[in-house]
């Protein structure tokens, strides 16, 4: 219900009922008798608005979603992975859509509060299947309230401070900034989540490689929690995927820490699981700034010579299906250099497995490059799912598949909530699907 002094057009939807008018809000009594004239009524439950003139459109005679406020960062919405169908309608159908897909057909509410609150100043209350749901974002930019009479009879949640006056004999009380409240005629009304108003952000990126190796970030080892991170994409790719693998190793030096938590988490699935660090003798080291440097001095001399600064242990790896273990993959040259030298030395197949999310931004890709030909940012938004994602930049690097990281996954295995790093909106709605 949108906030309005004096006299405006009001309209209460319940079902299949409309009622409408022009003037104050109808007093306490008014939709409680709506209810008991009509017994046919399929849901007891019903949306409202107050607007400062009548409807422009016939459309709003049957609505699912009402604002109470405004969107912000709302240029990119159709390059959202789970926007559908609805990318070529407005904004407020294009965040009803993406929300209701988040918390209805995924069940996962913090997210769609995440999501919510990054677009919306204001309030959303949504209507479906018998059920609303109402979201305050976490500034409070707009009020809302909730209230339920004496008897219990009848429970409103509304974008309106002033409804203590039509409705003397309700409680009312503050919704808290960034929280859900889901209302339905079986449970009342339920608090579902509440997101915290203070938010620290975290770069992912500095647990994958920017910081050193002996380096703590919150008290936390990063050597010891890249271990982690590749222990829980192990334990997660060896359940839900269909990746086929004799050992992984690491390429190039820096995702070694990963490759060993990776590999100790797959010998419990297989036991002869080979635990080694590296098949890849380079000339990489993280504490050289001039890191583009050297991948461009590999590569001009592959171009030029035949020759790689690259060294391939070839008793290790040949005849074997092997886990290539890549912290991130930018441009893609350096993973397609080594998969050419792979599959020179006999090896059965080559999965790319990579520690960190799809790189579609340049902020993601540390302080050496300024190279925005980034592999994975030519798919924004044409890809739903990580599934398709992988699929895709297999072919392109020649591999015989490729495992990115999820947003959720890398969260996990680092040990900090997911909604206290950093990722850009495109990656961090794409996930594995739900098998």
């Amino acid at each position: 219900m949108l906030q309005h002094r004096g006299k405006a057009y009001w309209k209460i939807i319940i079902d299949n009922l409309v009622s409408s008018g022009i003037g104050p809000f109808p007093g306490d009594g008014s939709i409680p008798k709506i209810v008991n004239d009509n017994s046919n009524l399929r849901y007891m439950i019903g949306l409202g608005y107050l607007s400062k003139r009548t409807p422009r459109f016939r459309s709003m005679n049957k609505i699912s979603v009402v604002l109470d406020g405004f969107f912000v960062d709302i240029e990119k919405l159709h390059l959202h992975p789970l926007v559908g169908d609805a990318a070529n309608a407005d904004s407020l159908f294009k965040i009803y859509s993406i929300f209701k897909k988040l918390l209805i057909d995924q069940g996962n509410a913090e997210k769609a509060c995440e999501f919510l609150d990054r677009h919306l100043r204001g309030n959303l209350t949504m209507m479906y299947d018998g059920k609303i749901y109402s979201y305050r974002d976490s500034t409070g930019f707009k009020p809302l309230v909730s209230g339920t009479d004496k008897n219990n009879s009848i429970s409103i949640i509304a974008s309106e401070n002033s409804l203590r006056i039509p409705f003397p004999n309700m409680n009312f009380e503050d919704v808290r900034p960034g929280q859900l409240i889901k209302m339905d005629v079986e449970n009342g009304q339920q608090k579902i989540l509440s997101l915290p108003t203070t938010r620290t952000m975290i770069d992912p990126f500095e647990f994958i490689r920017e910081s050193h190796v002996t380096a703590t970030i919150n008290g936390k080892g990063i050597y010891e929690t890249r271990k982690r991170i590749g222990k829980v994409q192990a334990d997660f790719l060896s359940t839900h995927s269909n990746i086929d693998i004799d050992a992984a190793y690491a390429e190039p030096d820096y995702p070694r820490p990963m490759t060993l938590g990776f590999s100790a988490e797959y010998r419990n699935h297989i036991p002869k699981f080979d635990l080694g660090e590296a098949i890849i003798n380079d000339r990489y080291d993280d504490s050289d700034r001039m890191i583009d440097f050297s991948e461009n001095i590999s590569k001009n001399k592959m171009i030029t010579s035949g020759k790689s600064l690259k060294y391939i242990l070839k008793h290790k790896i040949s005849q074997k299906n092997i886990g290539l273990i890549q912290g991130t993959i930018q441009t893609g040259i350096t993973a397609k250099e080594t998969i050419y030298y792979l599959r020179k030395v006999g090896v059965k197949s080559v999965s790319v497995i990579v520690s960190y999310v799809p790189s579609v931004d340049g902020r993601q890709v540390g302080l050496y490059t300024h190279n925005r030909e980034l592999i994975a940012h030519k798919y924004i938004g044409q890809v739903p799912s990580l599934e398709e994602l992988n699929t895709r930049i297999s072919k392109e690097l020649g591999a015989n598949k490729v495992f990115y990281n999820s947003p959720s996954i890398l969260s996990k295995g680092i040990g900090i909530s997911e909604y206290n790093l950093w990722f850009p909106e495109w990656v961090r709605f794409l996930e594995y699907e739900k098998k």
